[in-house]
């Protein structure tokens, strides 16, 4: 099922707001902005300013309000201030935006949980607030800082947000569940997955970017932290220098763990083995992708983990690479083992294993990649937004054009 796009965006579906306390257009907040507008809203986004951007900008047919404020790293003091700043700014330029021409609605994505509540002027005045809790906050929380006195406070902000919105999106059954299972109204709350618009990816495929029959290479990208396994990757590299010589792993992102990444890769003697690229931009990370031999999720087993999917799982799939993975709860509930090559959580030699099997079988990595492709034909965002789009349809009362099946979208060849 295809959502035809509106012919005029400003023809009468109404206007939304969409929050997040990014300071970049991330993929899976251009994949809703641009779901609505070609639904028929009008769409705007209140977020971070990235240095050199303008405050205001049209992006597509989506305007841009970006506030100007930094996000700090550090402690939880830290992460406190930089929560209540963005919050406050953001509570009073969607009042203002609202009173200069009204929202039907304000969506709000997590994190941190209490952005619902930017909604509180607009849905005084009418509006709908809602809310997408991406992250398993006190989960999250806990896991990063080691403290069930934290994660009980975010656990009652996290039931605050979903008793004052209208609705609720979250990425799994697993953690609308654990939702629920705090007081949640289930009835409240729309599972949405976390895949890619293939369109944001694909566009910037080449032809010219193959893997290299050298080496067997392995991708990890996105967020560098603790808890996504990347010292496991580097004792597993070392762990298979005789059997996999030629194992390459390049890694691409940024994050907190950085430096501890950087010092392992030398502790670990595999700085020839292990490449690590730092922030890529769109275009070339398509490309380390395309050049890849296998896709590596090394999420570490914990309360936060077993609730989520990491978006880089539903990226490897759409390049057809085979996915590596810790098998987590969540991940293990949708895709099997004919579709991911599992190994146990936190275990460097399971892992090591995994990759073994993996570059000593290519028909075990093309049915990998055959059977993860049609398991997430109704896991893609082609088809998960018809759901996203069809819950805003119940709670506002006009119904959606949609046409055609969604499935997951073809890869050109490369001949």
């Amino acid at each position: 099922m295809r959502l035809r796009r509106a012919p005029d965006p400003t023809s009468g579906r109404g206007r939304v707001c969409l929050v997040r306390q990014r300071d970049y257009y991330e993929l899976s907040l251009r994949r809703e902005a641009e779901a609505l507008r070609d639904a028929g809203f009008d769409v705007d986004i209140v977020c971070l300013r990235e240095p050199g951007t303008p405050a205001v900008e049209v992006d597509g047919g989506v305007t841009l309000h970006r506030l100007p404020l930094r996000r700090r790293r550090g402690g939880p003091l830290n992460y406190v201030l930089d929560y209540l700043g963005f919050f406050l700014a953001a509570t009073v330029t969607v009042a203002k935006l609202h009173l200069q021409r009204p929202f039907v609605a304000v969506q709000a994505n997590s994190m941190p949980d209490i952005l619902a509540f930017t909604a509180l002027v607009p849905r005084l005045l009418g509006a709908k607030a809602i809310a997408f809790m991406k992250e398993p906050t006190p989960e999250l929380g806990e896991t990063k800082y080691g403290s069930r006195r934290l994660g009980r406070v975010l656990q009652w902000v996290e039931q605050a947000a979903l008793r004052y919105v209208d609705l609720a999106f979250t990425v799994t059954e697993d953690l609308k569940e654990v939702y629920v299972g705090r007081g949640a109204d289930p009835d409240k709350i729309v599972v949405v997955l976390n895949g890619p618009d293939a369109r944001h990816l694909l566009e910037h495929r080449t032809d010219d970017a193959r893997p290299d029959p050298r080496y067997f290479t392995a991708v990890c990208h996105g967020l560098v932290d603790d808890r996504y396994g990347h010292d496991l990757m580097l004792r597993a590299v070392a762990m298979t220098a005789d059997r996999l010589p030629d194992l390459r792993l390049r890694i691409t992102g940024t994050g907190d763990y950085v430096d501890e990444l950087q010092r392992l890769i030398e502790a670990e003697g595999v700085a020839d083995r292990v490449q690590y690229l730092g922030w890529v931009d769109m275009p070339t990370l398509v490309g380390e992708l395309q050049r890849a031999d296998v896709g590596v999720v090394a999420q570490k087993g914990s309360p936060y983990s077993h609730l989520v999917h990491t978006n880089k799982m539903y990226e490897y799939v759409l390049f057809d690479l085979p996915v590596v993975a810790s098998r987590l709860r969540s991940t293990a509930r949708y895709l099997g083992d004919d579709a991911v090559q599992y190994f146990e959580p936190g275990s460097a030699e399971s892992l090591a294993e995994a990759l073994v099997a993996l570059h000593d079988d290519p028909e075990r990595r093309r049915s990998l990649v055959a059977a993860a492709r049609e398991r997430c034909r109704s896991l893609t965002w082609e088809a998960q937004k018809r759901t996203y789009l069809a819950a805003y349809d119940r709670l506002l009362g006009k119904p959606v054009v949609t046409e055609g099946d969604a499935s997951w979208p073809p890869i050109p060849s490369t001949g």
